[in-house]
């Protein structure tokens, strides 16, 4: 158990003292001592005083406390709690120690006592009454005081105080003088005492000092009264004092206490109907031994069970309530806890039942919790569920509105805290109770009461120091409000300030001009409004040196970055994914080896920093300053950056190097408003290393090279640009455009090569010229039958430093939506030395939205006028609104068919659709050889692949394609002298890999191109030129196939079986490979086989003819036969049956 001595001693017993003038003079005269109670007051504490409890089991107290005060003073004003509260909190805060402050803070409040009618701790327990020896009948003088007390002015007027005899003890004391006086004399008044009043008598013999010894001072009394009194005092007078209190209280006040408790303890369990047996034995008390006491000794029983005076709120005296709570106190005071428990339990239920009486139910709440904690028979882990009695006392006193009501509950929540510090008690129950206590005002008691909160919290097993911060905060915020400057700023320093900057703030208002600055500053660290700043400003202005860091960042170091001049442009990652495979068809790469920025010597690179006002004001950020490991040219190009609240704006720094070497950017300094100097680091790690098991159980980052430049000797430099690049074109449209490249650099450039992702989009290096032909209707070209995409487009020139080179582009839109271009450049420098021969990227990019222009249907038939030719109907539509589209041309495109018929004049509206009908036959310009040889040519790969062969060397042969046209008038426009042809090959290019990708999806696109031509003889395309207004674009319809087809899989099949040569492989994917590759070829259209022979029949008109009279008729039938084979000749014969 630890130290209750505070509790003991606020509920420590009173004994009240009346004497007569004799004792007083006595006093006075010898000892400059005022009356009794100041000769008894230094002797209220005795040591290892025996007690016995209700269950009549005896311990020893460790110390027993005493109050001592005169019956005069018990009817005297006393001064309000409240008032009390406050003014022991202002006396307690004249110090400036935490534990003084709280110390004397509850010292106050605990030397508080009034009488009240719901508690009898101020109800004496005895009255010592006193005279002297010298009086000429002091048995008779005691009478008197005996009678006086019999009904004392201060019982006359409370109803609720008893001072009869069984309620009080009389205490009967004489005091001899041992210098002016006979022993004998005053033993013998001792023993006419007791048999005049009883065993409660005693004699207090005092100054036994000699008179020689007068001008000699006793220490030992001095350190008990002081320098200026009890001088006929010595040594064995103290001794005699100390005897008398201690037999006092031994041999008559606690048998007396006990004995009241027992004959209560009789009467209040006779009174609890229905409980009798189960309260006798809880209190241990048999019914044997309670029949044979007197029970008429306490209160008779048949007393009022209970009335309640509402007038006055009171239990008057000698209701059971007011005995049963003086029963409790008085258990409570000889430390009888258990008793005291359940009766404090019983009353706060009985008064709850009359709502008037709720500060009767208060009392006996808070009483019943202190009675727990007191008790060594409670088991600690229970300790900190008794504060649900504070609680509820406290809920009962808050309510009130009264403010001494309010001082109650402070008082009570202080007396518990103690109780509980004294058990040792680690929970969160103190800083709990210290908060709500302080949350009924606002005065010095709460400022106090808080802070201990926070150090309650600071201290404790597991510190709660968010919680402590908050509490030290609003703690110093009282004190502060309350002009106490040194106690708030000491509460802020107790508070965590690394962690709660702001805190600073305040700590920067009370300190002195030195530390303020500093102060200040830290509490910027989680930003703040005008009022901050404008006191951080103030501060900074009266400091002509200010000596701070500045704890934020204004520059995020991680948006900071140094623009690269020659850095791809390109939106996203699916671009940077097709320049990657574009760069690799060219076996070249842009791929840098680190994160550093490459520039020529003198070539301008800028720095952009990213600053962000952390305030929720405006600042004014200055004077400019970056920092770089190497000889740096830096200019800055913003001067003052104002910046609104949370404003993020960019400072740009324009930066050059004169010679070869690698600078890296280290910081930047900078003027906040002008008065205060900042340097911010621009350094920051790389990403973090997860490579081995030492990186991931730490943090190691690699370095970071970002913020680094290495300066060059001069390199190839062009400039690349897009010049009339459409940003919309219509769906076919023509549009002619350059890209402009341009040597920057002072060296001379060759090998500078081109190339574009969308092939069926862009035609690079393209005629210019367009002319028209006359008189004539078709044109053969040569191709290059495959589906290879075409080569990178060579300038074929070197590019001298300043030299210029335009690249005519013929651009197509071949499909409707949004079509982004992506396009390369490469080159590198004229070698000079072979380690110089690297090649350099420009990547550009360019989105183009493509809408329909005309919609195009086609349908095809065999001609019934003639044989092995066929039908061919266009219907088109004008898809544009508001606009007015000519059809100036109809060309057909194939290997082995043109085109026959008369071109309509067609002119459309919106939403206009015309018709064109013409004939295709076949051309007897047709190369049968080029035909035969593509197809022995796939026959020939695809059965090499299926054997496992590598044919990846080959690619189809060549073909003549011819083209017809068709138009209104004798003019039309070539497609070999522009690049119409190239781009409706590139279209079909891309349509013919969609196809094959799909039909055979086993075999990969690289190895399709060698194995499938672009044209098949069988093939042709339709083009339908427009013009609107000064646009001119093509629709193309293409795959239409004519004539039979001759299906290759059975020749593939043959030739397979023929060869001997299928190779072995180890991987079971490849034979799957394979096995899939010859299903989807039969699949495919080269499985389709149709019959080459057509056959027509022709009789004669219609005959009448009676098969009646002669059953027998004779006609002519002529059958004619067509080869519908583009390929081969076909041999047949006719077979007649007759059925």
């Amino acid at each position: 158990m630890g130290d209750f001595q505070k509790i003991h001693r606020y509920f420590s017993p009173l004994l009240s003292i009346l004497t007569d003038k004799g004792v007083n003079e006595l006093l006075g005269d010898t000892n400059s001592i005022n009356n009794l109670s100041e000769l008894l007051s230094p002797f209220d504490v005795l040591h290892n005083v025996p007690l016995r409890t209700s269950q009549l089991e005896t311990h020893h107290a460790p110390s027993f406390h005493l109050r001592f005060n005169e019956l005069a003073e018990l009817d005297s004003s006393t001064e309000e709690l409240h008032k009390v509260v406050e003014k022991s909190a202002g006396d307690a805060t004249v110090s400036t120690n935490s534990d003084n402050i709280y110390e004397n803070f509850l010292s106050g409040i605990l030397k508080h006592h009034a009488l009240v009618p719901y508690c009898t701790f101020q109800h004496p327990v005895a009255f010592i009454l006193a005279t002297t020896t010298k009086h000429a009948d002091p048995v008779s003088e005691l009478a008197r005081l005996a009678q006086e007390v019999s009904f004392p002015d201060a019982y006359a007027k409370r109803a609720y105080m008893n001072a009869t005899p069984n309620y009080v003890l009389r205490y009967y004391v004489l005091v001899h003088d041992a210098n002016d006086g006979d022993m004998d004399h005053a033993r013998n008044l001792l023993e006419k005492a007791k048999r005049a009043h009883g065993i409660h008598c005693a004699l207090l013999i005092i100054n036994s000092k000699q008179s020689k010894e007068e001008k000699e001072v006793d220490e030992t009394v001095t350190k008990t009264y002081g320098h200026s009194r009890a001088h006929s005092l010595d040594a064995s007078d103290l001794t005699v004092i100390r005897a008398f209190v201690r037999e006092m209280v031994v041999q008559s006040l606690i048998p007396w206490m006990e004995k009241c408790a027992r004959d209560w303890n009789q009467l209040f369990v006779t009174n609890r109907k229905g409980f009798t047996n189960k309260l006798f034995s809880s209190f241990g008390v048999s019914r044997k031994w309670a029949a044979q006491q007197a029970p008429s000794r306490a209160i008779n029983s048949s007393a009022p069970v209970a009335s309640f005076v509402s007038s006055e709120k009171i239990y008057p005296s000698t209701t059971h309530e007011a005995t049963f709570r003086r029963l409790a106190d008085f258990a409570f005071m000889i430390r009888d806890y258990k008793l005291s428990a359940q009766v404090y339990n019983q009353l706060r239920r009985d008064t709850a039942e009359e709502p008037e009486a709720y500060l009767y139910m208060a009392s006996a709440n808070k009483m019943l919790g202190l009675s727990h904690l007191l008790s060594p028979h409670s088991p600690t882990s229970t300790l900190d569920t008794t504060v649900q009695y504070l609680d509820e006392a406290s809920l009962t006193w808050f309510t009130t509105k009264n403010a001494t009501d309010r001082a109650q509950m402070i008082r009570a929540t202080l007396l518990y805290i103690e109780s509980f510090r004294a058990r040792g008690s680690s929970g969160l129950v103190i800083p709990s109770s210290f908060i709500k206590a302080a949350s009924t005002g606002n005065g010095l008691s709460s400022a106090i009461m808080l802070e201990q909160a926070a150090n309650a919290y600071k201290n404790h097993m597991k510190p709660y120091k968010r919680k402590a911060c908050l509490y030290f905060a609003q703690a110093a915020t009282v004190y502060e409000s309350h002009g106490k400057h040194a106690l708030a700023r000491r509460c802020y320093e107790n508070c965590d300030t690394d962690r709660f900057p702001f805190l600073n703030q305040a700590l920067g208002r009370l300190a002195n001009e030195e530390d303020a600055p500093i102060l200040i500053t830290k509490s910027l660290r989680y930003g703040g409004d005008q009022r901050l700043l404008d006191d951080w400003r103030d501060c900074l202005r009266k400091d002509e040196n200010p000596k701070v860091t500045f704890p934020l960042e204004v520059f995020d170091k991680g948006m900071t970055y140094i623009r690269d001049p020659h850095a791809h442009v390109y939106t996203n990652k699916r671009s940077e994914r097709i320049f990657d495979t574009l760069e690799k068809e060219l076996k070249t790469s842009s791929e840098k080896i680190d994160d550093r920025i490459d520039i020529d010597i003198d070539e301008v690179f800028h720095v952009v920093l990213v600053a962000r006002n952390p305030f929720n004001a405006g600042i004014l950020i200055n004077n400019f300053q970056l920092e770089f490991e190497g000889e740096v040219n830096i200019e800055c190009l913003n001067k003052d950056l104002e910046l609104g609240a949370l404003e993020t704006n960019e400072v740009v720094f324009k930066c050059s190097v004169s010679s070869a070497s690698t600078v890296k950017l280290n910081k930047v300094d900078f003027m906040i408003d002008n008065i205060c100097k900042v340097t911010e680091s621009l350094q920051r790690n790389g990403a973090r290393l997860n490579n081995t098991k030492e990186h991931r159980m730490g943090r190691f980052y690699a370095p970071d090279f970002s913020l680094e430049v290495r300066v060059n000797e001069p390199t190839p430099r062009l400039l690349t640009n897009l010049e009339c690049f459409p940003q919309r074109m219509g769906l076919g449209e023509g549009y002619l455009a350059h890209i402009n490249i341009q040597n920057i650099g002072k060296v001379d450039v060759d090998d500078v090569r081109v190339v574009v992702n969308e092939q069926s989009f862009v035609a690079l290096g393209v005629d210019e010229n367009i002319s028209n032909a006359q008189e004539t209707s078709t044109e053969q070209s040569r191709i290059e039958n495959t589906l290879r995409s075409s080569a990178p487009y060579d300038i074929g020139k070197d590019l001298k430093p300043g030299d210029t080179h335009s690249i005519p582009v013929l651009l197509r839109g071949d499909n409707v939506g949004k079509k982004a271009l992506h396009l390369i450049v490469v080159y590198k420098q004229k070698p000079k030395k072979s380690h110089e021969n690297h090649h350099k990227v420009n990547r550009l990019l360019h989105v183009v939205d493509i809408r329909p222009v005309v919609e195009v249907k086609l349908a095809a038939q065999p001609s019934k006028m003639q044989i092995g030719s066929y039908d061919l109907s266009l219907e088109i539509e004008n898809v544009v609104p508001d606009s007015q589209i000519e059809i100036t041309q109809v060309s057909f495109v194939s290997p082995a068919w043109k085109c026959i018929g008369e071109m309509k004049d067609m002119n459309l509206a919106f939403e206009d659709i015309a018709k064109q009908e013409f004939k295709v036959e076949f051309t007897e310009d047709f190369n049968v050889e080029d035909s035969l040889q593509t197809q022995t040519y796939m026959i020939d790969k695809m059965a090499e692949y299926l054997q496992g062969d590598n044919i990846t060397e080959n690619y189809p042969p060549p073909v003549n394609v011819i083209s017809s046209h068709l138009t209104h008038s004798k003019k039309y426009i070539p497609t070999s002298q522009t690049g119409l042809f190239h781009m409706m090959m590139s279209a079909r290019r891309y349509l013919r890999q969609m196809t094959f990708g799909y039909e055979f999806k086993s075999i990969p696109w690289n190895v399709q191109s060698h194995l499938f031509p672009l044209f098949e003889a069988n093939e042709g395309d339709v083009v339908v030129c427009w013009k609107m207004g000064d646009r001119v674009g093509h629709a193309l319809v293409s795959g239409l196939v004519l004539g039979a087809r001759e299906g290759l899989t059975r020749r593939i099949g043959e030739k397979v079986k023929q060869s001997k040569n299928i190779k072995s492989v180890m991987y079971a994917s490849k034979v799957r490979d394979r096995e899939r590759a010859l299903s989807e070829l039969t699949k495919s259209r080269y499985s389709v086989y149709d019959m080459p022979i057509i056959v027509n029949t022709y009789t004669p008109s219609p005959i009448n003819h009676d098969f009646e009279q002669n059953p027998e008729l004779r006609i002519s039938v002529d059958i004619s036969l067509f080869n519908n084979s583009i390929y081969r000749n076909v041999e047949s014969k006719l077979q007649l049956r007759d059925e």
